[in-house]
């Protein structure tokens, strides 16, 4: 924690050079009602939940210089959850960009969590092992131009997955080491087409699950109007594991984000994608996953915002793609489907103050684990200063 201590006392001394507002607080508090806390298929058991969640978000902009840290910690209070009725979460989000020329920048990212009873990790993966975690993701890159209209990005990335519970962390503990080139030309003021090239090597705690991966495909962003952008990349994934009797394959995979802006009081974004992703579930050492998403907020007056959100995975795992192990004899052939979707109606009440009513579904369905649909109803209070 000794750089983040850093650039938490070097922040205040750079926003004195920037613009205005360096530092914005927000706490919010909750009580929501949660119909299925152990996320189980029978015999649930509900809990009403007292939640206060402090959030701190300091940046500092200079001529070529971006920094943001957010620093957001919860406690949350269990009514009706034996044996321990409390949780404490951490979130630290650091973003620092730079301009050294205007031919070269970079551009750090870190995004750390703490918790406890983990639910949902980044990336999309659904978890539920009853034990505490830590989750870091470094992302760094740099990129050169070549020439007026043709860019160079050189980029890795550092995932670390740990559980506190030596009987979790023993098969469920996992790095991720990716690195990658991009050339980028701009065909016009509004297109731009890249052409990729990554590896990513993935190394599991317990038996190999492990493998790398090269993936080669091209990327192409379209703005079709200052309101409406779009983005897709495609291409084929090489999927060599470690295990020799696993062997190896290749599939391609896409992604494609739509942004669209019909008002200034409408903000839509609609995406998909595939690919052969990390396992979720022991002993598999890998997953093909198909991802639909999407986000809508409309502003229905000045104080009044509406939020809709949700996703649907579908996870195909393949018993040729399973180490062996002592802990699992018999295993076949899986799929897993997994549902989520929120939505909040925010109410400003004044400049500072807040009224919140949200919603939220997680439902999780397949061959492998534990069916389980789960509803949560929240009503809370929002003060930002």
């Amino acid at each position: 924690m000794g750089v983040t201590a850093a650039v938490f006392t070097a922040l205040p001394l750079l926003a004195a050079e920037g613009d205005g507002d360096w530092l914005t607080v927000r706490n919010r508090i909750r009580i929501e009602y949660d119909d299925n806390i152990y996320e189980t298929e029978r015999n649930k058991q509900d809990s009403v939940k007292f939640i206060e969640e402090l959030e701190l978000h300091l940046n500092a902009s200079l001529n070529q210089t971006y920094i943001s840290l957010r620093y957001r910690p919860s406690f949350i209070y269990w009514s009706d959850r034996n044996p321990d009725d409390t949780d404490l979460h951490h979130d630290l989000d650091l973003v620092l960009n730079h301009e050294f020329s205007p031919r070269a920048r970079i551009a750090l990212k870190n995004t750390l969590r703490l918790a406890e009873l983990p639910e949902l990790i980044d990336r999309g993966t659904t978890l539920r092992q009853n034990d505490d975690y830590l989750y870091n993701v470094s992302d760094a890159n740099l990129e050169y131009s070549l020439r007026p209209k043709t860019f160079l990005r050189v980029g890795g990335r550092y995932t670390l997955l740990e559980y506190d519970d030596a009987d979790v962390a023993a098969t469920e503990n996992y790095d991720i080491a990716a690195g990658g080139v991009t050339l980028g030309q701009k065909l016009s003021g509004d297109t731009i087409l890249n052409a990729d090239f990554r590896v990513e090597q993935t190394d599991y705690d317990g038996p190999d699950r492990g493998s790398d991966s090269l993936y080669y495909g091209l990327g192409l962003e379209q703005t079709l109007n200052p309101a409406f952008v779009a983005t897709i990349r495609a291409g084929i994934q090489d999927k060599e594991f470690n295990d020799s009797a696993l062997g190896s394959e290749d599939q391609p995979y896409f992604d494609l984000v739509l942004t669209y802006l019909p008002s200034p009081d409408t903000r839509i974004s609609l995406g998909t994608g595939y690919s052969m992703f990390e396992a979720d579930v022991f002993p598999f050492a890998s997953q093909d996953r198909l991802l639909f998403f999407g986000n809508i907020a409309h502003d229905l007056t000045a104080r009044v915002t509406l939020y809709l959100a949700g996703s649907y995975q579908m996870s195909d795992y393949s018993a040729d793609q399973a180490v062996e192990n002592d802990r699992v004899e018999v295993l076949s052939d899986g799929s897993e489907e997994a549902f989520q979707a929120s939505t909040r109606a925010s109410y400003q009440v004044n400049k500072s103050n807040w009224l919140e009513l949200s919603y939220q579904l997680i439902s999780l369905n397949g061959d492998l684990r534990e069916d389980f649909d789960r509803n949560r109803v929240s009503v809370g209070w929002r003060v930002e200063l």
